[in-house]
């Protein structure tokens, strides 16, 4: 083991040549590690430097610690009512997870519903449809059979007619017209000179046990046309209410006429030349 060897000069001021005092006793360490000079104040001055270094971290370390300990405790508040807020929010989020699947299901069975409502409407539909085009169907066989029987009526009326002239034809010879009357094809016709109106004049031929002219053609037309001297003459057709408006015509024999149109609309018809 190395042994430390001390030198130690005396401690009293030295005088040195002209009267002053000599340098401070220096202090000399020998030993393993070298030589080490250590001078008393830069020591002392030393010492105290660390001692403020030491002392202002501690300050400085002290002021850092209650300062985290300060951010800590604030943080573990703030982390505390996240915490809370965070319970709250999962609370809310699963009440409003039960009313959306509520909404959901409420949907589900409502789009059901209109879904069957929609179904409904379209098999209504389909039978609307065909009713309406059975409907149709019978409105055009009604037509047409309105329209033969109506073309039969008028051949019944007709050959009705010819069995009828032919009969005042054969007959003619036995049967005379009275005075004043014009014989055609078996019937007799009376031309009235004073105008009347078409109740008078059905009257007058009523009492004459007559009708007022009944035109089965052309040609009877033209002879009733020749006689009247241009004056015109009333028909033996009148007009047949219904609804309080002229719908048909019939002719006084209880014939219907054969046709209608939408501008005789009076309720008894003449014809003017």
């Amino acid at each position: 083991m190395d042994t430390v060897r001390y030198s130690q000069w005396e401690s009293s001021p030295e005088e040195v040549p002209g009267g002053g005092l000599g340098p401070p006793v220096t202090c000399v360490l020998l030993g393993p590690w070298g030589r080490w000079e250590y001078f008393r104040p830069r020591v002392c001055l030393l010492a105290l430097a660390v001692l403020a270094v030491t002392v202002l971290w501690a300050l400085i370390l002290s002021i850092l610690l209650s300062k985290a300990s300060t951010d800590r405790g604030a943080l573990l508040d703030r982390q505390d009512l996240l915490r809370t807020n965070a319970s709250e929010q999962t609370v809310v989020l699963g009440a409003l997870k039960r009313e959306v699947g509520a909404c959901r299901s409420c949907c589900n069975a409502t789009k059901a519903t209109l879904l069957e409502a929609v179904a409904d409407l379209r098999k209504a539909e389909a039978t609307l449809l065909e009713q309406k085009s059975a409907l149709e169907q019978l409105r055009q066989r009604v037509t047409q059979d309105l329209a033969t029987a109506g073309r039969d009526r008028e051949n019944i009326r007709n050959e009705l007619f010819r069995e009828l002239e032919n009969a005042r034809l054969q007959n003619s010879s036995c049967e005379q017209c009275p005075t004043s009357w014009l014989p055609f094809r078996g019937s007799c016709y009376y031309f009235s000179e004073p105008q009347a109106t078409w109740p008078e004049a059905e009257r007058n031929c009523l009492g004459n046990d007559a009708h007022l002219v009944i035109i089965g053609d052309l040609d009877e037309q033209g002879f009733v046309t020749r006689h009247t001297r241009d004056r015109g003459y009333w028909l033996g057709l009148r007009g047949v209410r219904s609804a309080g408006r002229i719908q048909s015509y019939q002719w006084v024999d209880g014939v219907s006429l054969g046709f209608s149109s939408s501008v005789l609309e009076a309720a008894c018809v003449s014809i003017n030349r």
